[in-house]
C-alpha cells in the first residue's frame, strides 16, 4: 500500500534543497543586477573566465553595501579631541613605535628617504599603528561602488578588477581581504591597485603582507618617495603626503603628529 507521507517526504525534500542552494549562492537585489553582469563582462573582457565570476559573484559570502555610497572621509578633524591625535597618550605610543621598530624604520628611512616620523604618523592616522585595519570584505565594498552609479564608479570598478588579480595570482580567496568600507586594507590602508604598483617585502622574506608591520612601513615609504617626497622639498613633501590621502586636513594631522614625534 502507498504511504500517504510520500508526497509530503517529497514535498519538504524539494524545499530542503531550494533553501540549502540559497544558503551558498548570493542573493542581489534587481535593481543591481545590471550593474554586476557589466562588471562582470568587464571582468571577462580582462581575462577572467565565467566560471571564475560566477563562482565569485555566487559565493554566500558576497553582499553589497548600499549604504556606504555617497560616503565620505574628506574633512575629518584629525586634530580634534575626538581623533585624539596630539594628546599625551598617543604621542608617548607614537614614541614608543619609534622605539620598537627603529631598525626597521631605519631601514626604510635609509632606502627611501622618508623622515621615519612621517611614516610613524600615518600609521598612526590610518589605523592606529595596525589596531584598527577595517571589518569590510574590500571586494564587496568596492562592487557595491563600481555598480551603484555614483562618483566613485569607474574607479571602484578599476579596482575591482585589480584585487582580483592580485589575488588570482597569489591564489587567495578574496573574501578574506578585510579594510574599511572605502575598499582600503592593511596597516598602511592600500586600496589593490597601490598594493600591485607600490608595496614592498620590507622584511625580505619574499612576499609583501600589508598586514606585517615592516612591509607596511616600507610600502608607506616606498609610496611616498614615488609622489614626489625629497627632504629638500618642503611642497614636494606636502604633495606626497596629499597623494596618499587627498585631503589637506589629513596633510596637516600627518606632519603635526610627525612633528610631535621629534619632540
Amino acid at each position: 500500500m502507498r504511504s500517504r507521507h510520500i508526497p509530503f517526504i517529497f514535498t519538504l525534500s524539494l524545499v530542503l534543497i531550494f533553501v540549502l542552494t540559497g544558503l551558498n549562492h548570493a542573493l542581489v537585489e534587481p535593481a543591481y543586477q545590471n550593474g554586476l553582469d557589466e562588471l562582470k563582462a568587464d571582468l571577462q573582457d580582462q581575462g577572467f573566465t565565467s566560471e571564475e565570476l560566477t563562482s565569485i559573484f555566487s559565493d554566500s559570502r558576497f553582499q553589497l553595501y548600499p549604504q556606504i555610497v555617497g560616503r565620505t572621509g574628506k574633512g575629518m578633524n584629525y586634530l580634534g579631541k575626538r581623533f585624539g591625535l596630539l594628546s599625551k597618550d598617543s604621542i608617548r605610543r607614537g614614541k614608543s613605535f619609534l622605539t620598537r621598530y627603529s631598525a626597521s624604520l631605519k631601514n626604510a628611512e635609509n632606502t627611501y628617504g622618508v623622515q621615519k616620523e612621517v611614516i610613524a604618523a600615518i600609521l598612526r592616522v590610518e589605523t592606529n599603528f595596525g589596531l584598527a585595519t577595517g571589518t569590510y570584505p574590500i571586494l564587496n565594498s568596492l562592487t557595491t561602488m563600481a555598480i551603484i552609479e555614483n562618483r566613485r564608479s569607474e574607479w571602484a570598478r578599476k579596482e575591482v578588477a585589480e584585487l582580483l588579480k592580485m589575488c588570482k595570482a597569489q591564489q587567495k580567496d578574496p573574501f578574506t581581504i578585510r579594510g574599511s568600507w572605502a575598499g582600503a586594507f592593511g596597516i598602511s590602508q592600500f586600496i589593490p591597485s597601490s598594493y600591485v604598483n607600490y608595496a614592498v617585502d620590507g622584511n625580505g622574506d619574499g612576499t609583501i603582507d600589508l598586514m606585517t608591520m615592516t612591509d607596511a612601513m616600507a610600502s608607506v615609504a616606498n609610496y611616498l618617495k614615488l609622489h614626489g617626497w625629497a627632504n629638500d622639498d618642503p611642497d614636494g613633501k606636502r604633495q606626497a603626503v596629499y597623494a596618499y590621502n587627498h585631503c589637506d586636513n589629513y596633510v596637516n594631522a600627518v606632519f603635526a603628529y610627525a612633528k610631535a614625534l621629534t619632540k
